[in-house]
């Protein structure tokens, strides 16, 4: 019985692959045979029932699975699975198909990225890969550091511009009391962020949002994002004249209703103090709550020490903000716990991966390289980033309130990472949420929040609300095209429509079924060869 679990389990996998494709491979039929049976002697025994049809291999002799084939041209294709559907010995028989890759990109250093797989991205990528919120406003994420690479070819096109701004004119072009802050801003000499090319920013970059897709170097958890450069970011007040930058744009995006400003969703430091408490830097802490007010959460790095923060201090983290979101390090291989890294059971709220971080450096070209990166510098982009993808998701319940209530909408997006961590016990004495970052559970949180639902094809619930009316509820394992049929007991099709699945919203179909004459029927979900049915009677 164990093994036709096992069986069970996985044609049940199979399926869901295999109805990503709406073609099969031409003249090829996997079969389960009944436990033990040999496929020579079955075929012998069926051929008159299945003329034409040939055995081409054993696919898991342990599992009695066998691939036939047949010519599909001699042959109806349809009627010829059916046939071997019914056949006797047959414990099961689908379509051979070639699945489609799930939604990773094609940027050839992706497979050294094992920092993304970590967090659960190639699942997450599924839903998004950001760029836009559900009400179309572009998602923009502000960096702090000392400068940036910015003609590396892989940040470039992500760049967040302002373009109510005339570049290189020595002019305050839209009045916002910066002068060329075209890309950016440089706080300390004025001008766009470009900085000074210090490849400490490139690298944070890359983690947020690095072009994804292009098939050049590495993605960012965010394929699709506006990066803001804010650079030569080294003193206290220049922290400070850095985030008041960014909650200028923000306020100035929710009161023109995005006529004006940007869509700031979030902000990385991934610098700090060690053994410092707010008493050292009131202002700057101060700033993560005026933040928050305008809709934007901070993400930002704990120490690269072995030590307990609550006590010997730090900062940005024991600064209070509700806004502030403080992370450390964990080893991208196995998420525990890296040994150099701040702990706090009050002030530190999450690991994520550092160690073992693949992006984007200043390489030795203007168009930039690759390679390591590692600390709390590293970890803390990966929550920027996954702030900044949240709002990308297709749930207005997110963000629908984004300019209207920016402070209840960025403590949502907050509490959707905050609240969704893998439990790691290396993290559970050392970070609020004894836990490290996962994109895919805030992900499914989501799903939560907008009635989405996403497995197995399943009808859920079949109700007759009256007059031969129904109401159909149901899930799918993709949100790819399914079809709606209804047929009678002798298999003639009396309804048929398109259906296009939601993943973060309840799936549902209205029926009137009062045209039928009275009898038995049957409705049936659908995509490819995979199916889900259920009977139904008209009675008047």
């Amino acid at each position: 019985m164990k093994k036709l679990y096992f069986f069970l389990a996985f044609f049940c996998c199979a399926n869901f692959l295999f109805s990503q494709n709406t073609d099969h491979i031409s003249g090829q039929i996997l079969v389960q045979l009944n436990p033990g049976a040999k496929p020579e002697t079955w075929l012998a025994e069926v051929s008159r029932s299945v003329p034409g049809l040939r055995l081409e291999r054993t696919v898991a002799a342990s599992w009695d699975i066998y691939l036939f084939g047949f010519q599909e041209t001699d042959h109806d294709s349809d009627a010829m699975l059916d046939a071997v559907q019914h056949l006797p010995g047959v414990r099961f028989a689908q379509w051979n198909a070639v699945v489609e890759d799930r939604e990773t990109p094609n940027d050839p250093n992706w497979s050294q990225q094992v920092d993304m797989t970590l967090i659960g991205a190639p699942n997450a990528w599924d839903a998004s890969t950001g760029g836009v919120t559900p009400q179309g406003d572009t998602i923009v994420v502000a960096v702090l550091e000392k400068g940036i690479r910015g003609t590396h070819a892989d940040l470039k096109p992500n760049f967040w511009y302002n373009r109510a701004e005339i570049p290189g004119n020595d002019l305050d072009d839209d009045n916002n009391g910066y002068v060329d802050d075209y890309r950016g801003l440089d706080v300390r000499n004025g001008g766009d962020g470009d900085g000074n090319g210090n490849t400490h920013g490139t690298s944070v970059m890359g983690v947020i949002g690095a072009k994804g897709d292009n098939a050049q170097g590495v993605t960012g958890i965010n394929w699709n994002v506006k990066l803001m450069p804010i650079t030569n970011t080294e003193s206290i007040s220049e922290v400070v004249s850095a985030y008041e930058y960014v909650w200028k744009t923000r306020r100035l995006y929710n009161q023109t209703q995005g006529a004006k400003g940007a869509f700031v969703v979030a902000t990385n430091a991934s610098f700090g103090f060690d053994n410092r408490f707010p008493s050292f830097a009131p202002l700057w802490c101060q700033a993560y709550d005026s933040l928050g007010r305008v809709g934007i959460v901070s993400a930002g790095a704990t120490s690269n020490e072995n030590n307990n923060v609550d006590e010997v201090g730090d900062l940005p983290s024991t600064c209070p903000s509700e806004y502030l979101i403080v992370v450390n390090n964990v080893y991208a291989t196995s998420g525990n716990k890296y040994p150099s890294t701040g702990t706090g059971k009050i002030h530190v709220d999450l690991g994520a991966p550092g160690e073992g971080t693949f992006t984007t450096t200043n390489g030795s070209t203007p168009t930039g390289g690759y390679g390591s990166f590692n600390g709390t510098s590293a970890a803390c982009p990966h929550v920027a980033g996954a702030l900044a993808w949240l709002y990308s998701l297709d749930c207005n319940l997110v963000s629908s309130d984004a300019l209207t209530s920016p402070a209840t909408c960025a403590k949502r997006v907050r509490n959707l990472i905050l609240d969704n961590t893998v439990a790691n016990p290396t993290l559970q004495n050392g970070t609020v949420t004894g836990g490290r970052l996962d994109l895919d559970l805030s992900l499914k949180a989501v799903r939560k929040l907008c009635q989405g639902s996403i497995g197995p094809l399943t009808i859920l619930t079949v109700a007759d609300k009256g007059n031969n009316n129904y109401e159909i509820f149901y899930q799918t394992p993709s949100t790819l095209p399914y079809y709606f049929k209804v047929v009678n007991m002798l298999g003639q099709l009396m309804y048929e429509e398109s259906l296009s699945p939601q993943e973060f919203s309840a799936n549902r179909i209205e029926y009137d079924a009062s045209f039928l004459p009275s009898g038995i029927y049957v409705m049936t979900i659908g995509r490819g060869d995979l199916r889900e049915s259920r009977k139904f009677r008209k009675i008047r």
